[in-house]
């Protein structure tokens, strides 16, 4: 039996990981947390009623925790490779406890990977570190906000009525306005470069309407009043996870769920680096890697901008979503792909048009007022559309990109992708964690189809309007506790909870309450609780064999 045991979070990437592994020469065996091996307890509201703190913990899975005991009591070396996230710094720490209980005296180390394949992984075993305790004491203090804000703001009397430290932010934003439902978008079908982008709420349907039919015939009343300008047009940056998100969701006409999923699995077998990443950036061995794909296409590779090379060491886990294979997923056509290569087809375009050479081009636009004034003879209300034409004195990065497009279309806008959006525009939350969040609004039916509040929203946003209006105020709890760097979670959780905005006095008070029964309307409410961490569901759990002896 090997001395050395590979622990990551994702069942699904056993047998994978396992196979790298062998590449590589290295004997050691893989085993698999199913995501938190601890999390708090739902039955009850889990808080030191004093600070605020989280109480206990308890096991998300016994079983998992007693196969990975036997699996570490005759180890030397137990490596924890699980995502970059902070969430995957706590489970590190809670593998280490596990380690400890267990009474081995291995060495744990932490490592991270943005990909799972030979290089990547190769890289990662070659730099291993220490768990950072700040980063896990980050973690917990948001978890214990996140619960205190859900059990304790949340309405015990009204079902829905929650309270969430993220969901009342989407509430929020789209009571300020409505989700932008419609879009047009597309080429000419017979006009070769001519190009239409538009979005408007759902009162604007008629008006992207008679436009796209304007568009289409190529109607003088609308395209008859242009102007010309040389402009040069920079290469799109590299995607974060929630760009990539958005641009598959687009792409294929999907919800953002069913886009998740695919990219989850394209990362799973190792064809795209972690999808769930903030970044934008890639190290210098990914952009090799990348432009030596292109080359092998005879595509032109721009020069690197400033602040790119700004990557340093071994790949980082907050890299930029890229195409671990680039040459075998390059595709100059969607026609013909599945779901699952056309996501990997289309993170691949985008990585090689971020890398492309600036463009130059001649642009004829529609002027604005044009489009006014042939919607206002209409009787028709204004929309944000463009319509114009590229004339490439230097293509760059727009041959790859033209790649992409397709005819014209008017098409509804996924309620998850115009909520995804409206939150990247407005920088709320953490894009990459945030498609959960959207999920619970949407399933608890806060969101009308024509993207305003329903009646249960409106109910939600008047009762955090009368008791907790901080919650509808834009904050940054993650970014402040990351870069706070804290050592205990007792003054993680005061801070916290003073920069979201709430009283902590008046939250300890309705803890202590919940903790004596006193208050006996309170019910814990897991549905209310929005930063469980991450665990996988029993059925994914195919390569565990753990009731095995």
């Amino acid at each position: 039996m090997s001395e050395m045991v590979v622990v990551i979070e994702a069942p699904g990437k056993i047998r994978p990981l396992r196979k790298i592994l062998a590449e590589l020469r290295i004997n050691a065996q893989v085993h698999a947390t199913g995501g938190a091996l601890y999390d708090m307890p739902q039955d009850v509201l889990g808080l030191d009623p004093n600070d605020l703190t989280p109480e206990r913990w308890t096991p998300t899975s016994s079983r998992t925790i007693q196969h990975l005991t036997k699996q570490f009591k005759d180890a030397k070396r137990i490596v924890v490779m699980t995502d970059g996230d902070p969430d995957g710094e706590l489970i590190s720490a809670q593998v280490n406890s596990v380690m400890v209980a267990s009474g081995s005296e291995a060495i744990v180390e932490r490592v991270t990977t943005s990909a799972l394949n030979a290089e990547a992984v190769k890289i990662a075993l070659q730099s291993p570190r220490a768990i950072d305790r700040k980063v896990c004491v980050a973690v917990m203090a948001r978890r214990a906000i996140d619960r205190a804000i859900g059990f304790l703001c949340s309405n015990p009397n009204a079902s829905g009525q929650v309270a969430g430290r993220v969901s009342s932010k989407i509430i929020s934003t789209i009571d300020r306005a409505p989700l932008k439902t419609i879009k047009v978008a597309g080429t000419h079908p017979a006009q070769p470069g001519w190009r239409i982008w538009g979005k408007g709420t759902s009162t604007k349907r008629e008006s992207l309407k008679a436009i796209e039919t304007a568009f289409r015939n190529m109607d003088p009343e609308l395209m008859g009043f242009s102007r010309e300008t040389t402009i040069s047009k920079p290469a799109p940056a590299m995607l974060n996870g929630a760009d990539a998100l958005t641009l598959v969701a687009n792409q294929l006409n999907i919800p953002l769920a069913e886009a998740e999923k695919l990219m989850q699995t394209a990362y799973e077998r190792g064809a795209i680096s972690y999808p769930r990443t903030d970044s934008r950036d890639i190290s210098p061995r990914t952009r090799t890697m990348l432009e030596d794909a292109m080359r092998t296409f005879g595509r032109r590779v721009g020069r690197s901008k400033p602040g790119s090379e700004g990557f340093s060491g071994s790949i980082a886990a907050h890299e930029a979503v890229y195409p671990c294979s680039p040459i075998k997923f390059n595709s100059s056509s969607l026609t013909g792909l599945s779901r699952l290569d056309s996501t990997i087809a289309i993170i691949t375009r985008r990585a090689f048009a971020s890398l492309s050479p600036d463009a130059r081009v001649k642009t004829i636009e529609i002027e604005p007022d044009a489009i006014s004034s042939f919607l206002s003879k209409k009787g028709l209300p204004p929309v944000q559309v463009r319509i114009w034409k590229d004339i490439p004195e230097t293509a760059g990065w727009l041959t790859v990109e033209r790649e992409f497009l397709r005819p014209v279309q008017l098409t509804n806008i996924p309620l998850d992708s115009a909520i995804m959006e409206r939150m990247v525009e407005q920088n709320i939350g953490r894009p990459s964690t945030i498609v959960g969040h959207i999920g619970k609004a949407l399933n608890r039916g806060w969101v009308h189809e024509n993207g305003t509040l329903s009646g249960k929203g409106q109910t939600v946003h008047a009762y955090l309007q009368q008791n907790y209006p901080e919650l509808l105020i834009p904050h940054e709890l993650d970014r402040f506790l990351a870069q706070a760097g804290f050592d205990q979670v007792n003054q993680a959780v005061l801070a916290g909870i003073n920069d979201v905005g709430l009283d902590f006095k008046m939250l300890q008070h309705l803890a202590r309450e919940a903790s004596m029964g006193v208050g006996t309307s309170f019910r814990p409410d897991a549905d209310a609780d929005e930063s469980g961490l991450p665990t996988y569901a029993p059925e994914e759990d195919v390569e565990m064999a753990i009731g095995a002896p």
